[in-house]
């Protein structure tokens, strides 16, 4: 039997790429077809503070929108984080971050959300609940606006302590509405988004808080959503708690 090597040569990066195409479409109708509905996006405005800030913590850079999840720009993104992994010898992810996230755009925080959807909807982490996520993922970013984006994560986060919501965590932490914070009082907040356990208390761990809200500032300084005047005076406020709730638990020493 002789083999064509033309063919053959021509054939296997055609399969290639009709594989890298077909097969994120096929994971993304099945996901739809064994996941729970879509998510809608919350409707409750967010103070502009409080956006730039969950659009930073969420690793949306400087874009204006969300870019939708497509193999195009997946292999772009996996190019991007490539080549950064190899020249980049700067200590952590500073720089791959900051080349990559270019492509997609506050891709953590589509992903947080998409998580989020899941537990609510009883799922357990599974090959099912994984084609769910994807899904759920992509048709978040081809379908919702930044501004819908950011009412949700502003509307469903969890902001540790077991609490869901801007404007109740605004309330529990410093006995104001969420309209009301100050910068660094909005940037503290937005870094504890994820935090779903009860073992980060920041009256108990008031350095721990500091330096979570500095990450989120440093990001929103690279976003251009503050200046350096406003991230140096922000990084060396005092926290500006409210006063512990009536069954807050002494803090160990």
């Amino acid at each position: 039997m002789r083999v064509n090597v033309r063919k053959l040569l021509i054939g296997v990066p055609v399969a290639g790429v009709l594989f890298a195409i077909l097969v994120p479409f096929a994971y993304f109708f099945i996901g739809l077809a064994v996941g729970p509905p879509l998510p809608q996006p919350a409707t409750t405005p967010v103070p502009p503070l409080i956006a730039a800030a969950i659009w930073a913590r969420a690793n949306g850079g400087r874009a204006t929108a969300l870019r939708p999840v497509t193999p195009v720009s997946m292999a772009q993104l996996a190019a991007c984080v490539a080549i950064e992994d190899y020249w980049d010898d700067t200590p952590g992810d500073a720089r791959r971050v900051e080349e990559c996230r270019k492509y997609m755009p506050a891709l953590q925080g589509v992903e947080y959300l998409s998580n989020v959807h899941m537990r609510d909807a009883g799922l357990k982490t599974s090959f099912r609940e994984g084609l769910a996520r994807f899904s759920t993922l992509v048709s978040v970013t081809h379908s919702w606006s930044k501004d819908q984006f950011l009412r949700t994560v502003a509307d469903r986060g969890e902001f540790g302590l077991g609490l869901r919501g801007i404007e109740a965590s605004s309330r529990h932490y410093f006995g104001r509405a969420a309209a009301e914070l100050t910068l660094p009082q909005a940037a503290m907040l937005v870094a504890f988004i994820g935090d779903r356990t009860t073992a980060f208390d920041p009256w108990c761990e008031p350095a721990a808080a500091a330096e979570m809200r500095g990450r989120v500032l440093q990001r929103m300084r690279d976003d251009q959503s503050l200046d350096e005047a406003a991230l140096n005076s922000a990084n060396t406020s005092e926290l500006n708690l409210g006063p512990p709730p009536a069954d807050h638990k002494p803090c160990r020493d």
